[in-house]
């Protein structure tokens, strides 16, 4: 609370004092110019009462009271400006360092149980929602006077029971045309045409046959909202040509397929026809359906035994080792690097040891891999599996053929496939 300042300069003396009433004062003066000798006789009549002055105005004279009024009188001192400046000015100064003090805050403790009827978990508690219908459907609490209470409180019952009644009636009435709206609107999404696939995009390969195969899969004419885009996607990505898939609806009626197609690394060569594999190992496509196959390296398959299956006849998305496939890359990219030799010939013998230690049926490939140099000799360099690195094995072939060229040596077979102990022999 704030208290009223009298200031100094705003001080004003009141005093009040006690006047005459006028009437009394008029009648004083009266009564003091009239002349005695002129002044009415007292007679007094038979009734003896004073004669002279009449009963009635006599009477009236008696009923008058005096009138009593106090006058105000105001005396304003006179004030010092300086003085009332010099006030104003600390006034302010107190005001700017009341400004000045740093404020203090209150840390909010969490409330009590006792305070709130809940528990607070932690820092300031949440406010409390109170249930409105507890003071909606509260009877009327009965009054001292007996039956009157007991009815009051049977109205405020019979008042709260029809309340609740109607919310519940149109909350049922609510939950009920909600029902139907959606009713209608599920039926109307799965039998209108308008929400049935009409045109299907594919984006990302140019290739006119894998366009029309993903088109002609029967995804037209079914409904949007009922289409199994995993199914669908798993079955696209089955193809040989397409890597991955991805399929996504167009609101209403459209759906667009994007896909990215397998890149051939190298051609393998096989009695059955030649096919264009990709970095995973997936044959992909024959050799005439390949673009740009001229600048491929094959590998030629010469038992067409791959991973110990005899008589397996390839076939487009079939797969091949994946670590087969990364081998012989690198002897296509190291190869001429490293001995210098080119325009060599790699063959791949499904039936031939490959290293020194034997592998199971189907982990990897059993067979080693040759290649047929220019001049007439063949290098054997083994697996994809063996313990001597591709990079190893080049630089011992590298070092044999110069030793050969040395010493004039006419080589016929060098084999690679036994860790640090080359093998060659010469032709005789």
């Amino acid at each position: 609370m704030t208290e009223k300042k009298q200031l100094r300069e705003q001080m004003a003396l009141h005093a009040y004092k006690q006047q005459e009433p006028a009437m009394a004062r008029s009648l004083h003066k009266e009564y003091l110019e009239i002349p005695r000798s002129n002044a009415p006789t007292m007679n007094r009549g038979a009734t003896g009462q004073p004669q002279g002055i009449a009963p009635t105005e006599r009477g009236k004279e008696e009923q008058r009271e005096p009138v009593h009024t106090l006058q105000r009188i105001v005396t304003i001192p006179q004030s010092d400006p300086s003085m009332a400046w010099n006030t104003f000015a600390q006034r302010q100064a107190q005001r700017r360092r009341a400004r000045a003090k740093p404020k203090k805050y209150v840390k909010l403790a969490s409330r009590t149980y006792v305070q709130t009827g809940t528990w607070a978990s932690s820092g300031r508690i949440k406010a409390i929602r109170r249930d409105v219908s507890h003071y909606v459907s509260s009877p009327i609490p009965a009054r001292s006077g007996g039956s009157a209470g007991h009815v009051g409180q049977r109205a405020g019952q019979r008042i709260g029971q029809r309340i609740k009644r109607r919310s519940f009636w149109w909350r049922l009435l609510g939950i009920f045309a909600l029902t139907v709206a959606l009713a209608l609107g599920a039926n109307f999404a799965l039998t209108s045409n308008a929400f049935r696939i009409e045109q299907v995009n594919v984006a990302g390969t140019h290739n006119d046959a894998l366009i029309h195969a993903i088109q002609s899969m029967g995804m037209q004419g079914q409904n949007i909202f009922l289409l199994n885009v995993a199914m669908l996607t798993e079955r696209i990505e089955a193809f040989p040509l397409v890597a991955t898939a991805t399929l996504s609806k167009q609101w209403p009626n459209q759906l667009l397929v994007t896909v990215a197609e397998r890149v051939p690394v190298i051609l393998w060569q096989t009695p059955q026809g030649t096919y264009s594999v990709d970095s995973q190992g997936v044959l992909i496509a024959p050799l005439s359906e390949t673009a740009d196959a001229g600048s491929l390296g094959t590998v030629v398959d010469v038992t067409g035994q791959h991973q110990g299956r005899a008589g397996a006849q390839l076939h487009p998305g079939m797969r091949l080792s994946q670590a087969d496939i990364a081998f012989t890359r690198t002897i296509f990219d190291r190869f001429s690097q490293v001995t210098g030799v080119t325009g060599f010939k790699l063959e791949y013998d499904g039936t031939m040891y490959a290293g020194t230690t034997s592998q199971p049926l189907g982990q990897g490939s059993r067979g080693a891999y040759r290649v047929e140099s220019p001049d007439g000799w063949v290098a054997y360099l083994g697996g994809a599996n063996d313990a001597n690195p591709l990079d190893n094995k080049l630089i011992e072939l590298r070092e044999i053929l110069a030793l050969a060229k040395k010493q004039q040596l006419n080589l016929a077979t060098i084999d690679l496939r036994y860790g640090l102990r080359p093998v060659y022999t010469i032709k005789q």
